[in-house]
Order: C-alpha cells, then sequence, then structure tokens
C-alpha cells in the first residue's frame, strides 16, 4: 500500500478502511471524503491531497449549467445542432452521431452525466466558458481545484499532444489513443493548476453545496440531482449497497486514476456525501474494487451493517 501521509487510523471506521486498503492489490494510492448530512461527521483520508479529476469535473459543469439557467443565461430546453467539430473519442454517443442531429441542452447535459459522453462535455464546456466554470469553483470554496480543460484537453494531454494544433483532427486523435498506455508522466496526470485537479474534500464541498442548493434555486436543485441520479456507471460508489440505496454520483477514469464521488440516499432517510479518488494505480481493475469496498465501509458506518 502506497503510504498514506498524515493519517492515522484509530477508530473501528478508519481501521475497516485501512483493512481493506491493505488487502487491495492496486499499487496506488487513495484519498477518501466523506460527509453525514444529518449528524455532520465527517471520515477522511489525504481529504487534501491532489488528484486528476478525470471525469468527475463535468458534475462542475453540471452545477455551472444550472445556476446559469437560473440566471437567465440558459434554456436549458434550446437545441444544440451536433457538427463534426463536436466530435471527440472516448466515452459517449454523440460522436457517433450524423452531423445535423438535434439535442437540447438539458440532453446533452444527461449523457454528459449518465455515460460520461466526452463530446457533450465539450459542448457543455464550451457553452459555459472557462471563466465561468472556474468562477463557480472559486464560488464553491474548492481552493484546491482547477477546470481549465474539458475532455479534449485531457484526451491530448494522455500522449503530450497539444490540444490546440490544427492538425489533430478526431480521428487522428481516436487512432493515436487506440489500445495505447498513457505514459504515467502524461500531462494528463499533471497536478498543477493548467491540469483538471481537485481533492476528495474539494468534491465534499461541491455536493454539499448541490445537496443543499447553495447558489441553486429549488428547481435547479432538482433538476441537477435528477440528473445525477440517472448515473448508468454503477461499478463503484453503488456497486455493494443494498437495494433501495440511490446515489446521484459521477466516475471517472484515466490511466491508474478511478474516481467517483456523490451523494448516497439510504432507505432510511440517512444520506452522505461521499468521494473517492484513486490515482498512480497500475491494477485499475484493483482500483476499481478498492472504490466500491471503501464506499460499503462508509455505508455500513454511517447507517449499518448490509446483510
Amino acid at each position: 500500500m502506497a503510504q498514506q501521509k498524515g493519517t492515522r487510523m484509530t477508530s473501528d471506521v478508519y481501521q475497516r478502511l485501512q483493512s481493506v486498503i491493505d488487502e487491495s492489490t492496486y499499487g496506488g494510492t487513495i484519498g477518501i471524503a466523506a460527509r453525514h448530512f444529518q449528524t455532520g461527521e465527517e471520515i477522511e483520508l489525504n481529504p487534501d491531497m491532489i488528484f486528476p479529476t478525470a471525469s468527475t469535473f463535468k458534475t462542475v459543469l453540471l452545477y455551472e449549467l444550472y445556476r446559469q439557467v437560473d440566471q437567465g443565461k440558459i434554456d436549458p430546453t434550446d437545441r444544440i445542432i451536433i457538427e463534426d467539430r463536436h466530435r471527440v473519442p472516448g466515452s459517449g454517443v454523440i460522436q457517433d452521431l450524423d452531423a445535423g442531429a438535434s439535442l437540447t441542452i438539458r440532453d446533452v447535459a444527461m449523457l454528459m452525466m449518465v455515460i460520461s459522453d466526452n463530446a457533450g462535455t465539450d459542448i457543455v464546456f464550451d457553452l459555459l466558458g472557462k471563466e465561468a466554470i472556474q468562477q463557480a469553483v472559486q464560488d464553491l470554496g474548492m481552493s484546491s481545484t482547477s477546470i481549465p480543460m474539458g475532455t479534449w484537453g485531457l484526451l491530448c494531454g494522455l500522449q503530450n499532444l497539444d490540444p490546440e494544433d490544427p492538425e489533430l483532427t478526431y480521428e487522428k486523435v481516436k487512432e493515436l489513443l487506440k489500445g495505447k498506455d498513457a505514459p504515467w508522466d502524461a500531462n494528463a496526470f499533471k497536478e498543477t493548476p493548467d491540469n483538471d485537479i481537485t481533492t476528495p474534500r474539494d468534491m465534499i464541498r461541491l455536493h454539499v453545496a448541490i445537496e443543499n442548493g447553495e447558489g441553486l434555486s429549488t428547481s435547479a436543485r432538482d433538476a441537477v440531482l435528477d440528473i445525477m441520479k440517472r448515473q448508468k456507471l454503477s461499478e463503484r460508489i453503488p456497486a455493494h449497497l443494498p437495494t433501495g440505496v440511490v446515489c446521484a454520483h459521477k466516475t471517472g477514469s484515466l490511466r491508474g486514476v478511478r474516481n467517483d464521488a456523490g451523494i448516497v440516499y439510504a432507505p432510511d432517510g440517512t444520506s452522505y456525501a461521499l468521494s473517492i479518488f484513486v490515482k498512480g494505480a497500475p491494477d485499475g481493475v484493483a482500483g476499481t474494487r478498492l472504490v466500491a469496498d471503501v464506499s460499503k465501509v462508509i455505508y455500513e458506518h454511517y447507517v449499518g451493517p448490509i446483510a
């Protein structure tokens, strides 16, 4: 297990977390932050360590999108006409649609969140603007978070390509990424503000703000959570949780990176924000399992044993 700096495992929940981390073969570093909404109890392990966001930054975009809806700047029923320039490789389906297809802004945001659509993400990113996104980060008090680029920039960073290079077409980047592991020193893994980075604690701050409707009207808050609860990627935070639990969350993956952050709603009314971030893990499958195992420990501590 990588050294967990500045953390002392003393209480039962920390001992259980230490046990599942020690048993994992993931080979990287993990950061955890959780906050119980009813009691305020927090569980933290490396909460201020910097991690690549991978696709978890898309939740910030969703928050800012509906903040701009509240401000009257964006109508979520307006339509986006898909063009060839919108295509981005990786996860998602918009890249496969015919040019001329028409989607509402809400539908694009839905695809960005529920299947992590990269093209949809960059459409939303450009619609909001980089400055507005970073202002949202600041307004949320996410002091260690930076989101200077969308998914095109992240994907180019996996192979140290210049995202502004006019010679880099969708087809070329897709081919360059095919079957290739990103080098460990790739730009996409940099822990500096010119990359998309965050901390487990910052992501808790985001989800507490969403749950409490900070900066959002009631209708905007409900719209954000409705989209987040439709997440289709369920092998991490929700994986070991019992039937009836609802998770509003967003995963993120790059080489060695296995992240998940969101809100868990238990059937008994308990709810909590949770962020689990893994980096530098040569065994990505084990990293995914570890996130699921950690989520189970947190749930059983906050809610009770899972039968």
